[in-house]
């Protein structure tokens, strides 16, 4: 097994490339695995998909150990460097973002997202300074750990109604990287002309949320993207075919949702990773 440290070196190294970099987001230990088979040479997580898996709603309504156990559970199930979505932190001030970075490195994960988007009631971006503070203190814990963890600021400019998302997200996006954050994440953007923009006027490694309306890999790194993430889409995916299935059965009671579906000796093969 690759010890946490190598896996984080070879975390950075990854942003370091030429090349873009796609981190399928899994949502819990055998979606890791599948992912991993794939030959993807690392793989993020996913809130959302994550707190589905256990019965909770995204946004923060499971707490840091509780989602940290999740983490940790798919980073013992691969060989690969997981980064983990930790949402806002888990708490406002500085001190909790400290907490989450320890917890989250604790858990074998060498990679963070931390975002700047408000919890609970209306979606606001938290206030600049304090964001900024967050993600210093974020900077100091990951450092003091020994661990190389790769630090991805995110933020939520897109999704706050701003009146100009493009210059809110690129203001809080460099002052983010002044303060030593490894990489910055917009969320909320598929437009191929916003996403250049975003690329050009930020000074760092660009992460961007991939959808169904979204410019294909190839070009959005030729956007000047760096690293593609997907949220809990394929946590969405397997919910809908799931809901297919069950629905199919229902109705018609017929059987052609298990059509194609993986075999338990493949399964086995995947999870024990021949």
């Amino acid at each position: 097994m690759t010890t946490q440290a190598e896996k984080a070196e070879k975390f950075q190294a990854l942003h370091r490339s030429d090349d873009i970099l796609v981190l399928p987001n899994a949502y819990d230990a055998v979606s890791a695995c599948v992912i991993a088979a794939e030959g993807f040479e690392a793989i993020a997580t996913t809130s959302g998909g994550c707190a589905f898996s256990v019965g909770y709603c995204d946004g923060e309504n499971m707490t840091r150990d509780q989602m940290a156990e999740i983490v940790g559970r798919i980073c013992n199930a691969v060989d690969i460097p997981v980064s983990a979505d930790m949402e806002a932190g888990y708490g406002k001030e500085p001190e909790a973002v400290a907490a989450t970075i320890a917890a989250t490195i604790e858990s074998g994960a060498v990679g963070i997202n931390i975002e700047d988007g408000s919890k609970g009631g209306e979606r606001v971006l938290i206030d600049f300074d304090l964001s900024v503070e967050r993600i210093r203190a974020a900077r100091k814990a990951i450092d003091d750990s020994g661990i190389p963890m790769v630090l991805n600021a995110r933020t939520d400019a897109f999704m706050t109604g701003e009146d100009d998302p493009v210059a809110e997200a690129t203001r809080r996006a460099n002052a983010y990287l002044e303060s030593g954050a490894d990489c910055t994440f917009v969320i909320g953007v598929s437009d191929a002309g916003r996403i250049g923009q975003l690329a050009n006027g930020i000074d760092g490694p660009l992460n961007v949320l991939a959808g169904a309306s979204s410019p294909s890999i190839a070009e959005l790194k030729a956007l000047g993207v760096k690293r593609v993430t997907f949220g809990s889409g394929f946590a969405k995916a397997a919910m809908t075919l799931v809901q297919k299935g069950a629905r199919e059965l229902k109705e018609t009671g017929t059987y052609g949702w298990v059509e194609g579906a993986m075999g338990q000796p493949d399964i086995h093969r995947i999870l024990k990773g021949g």
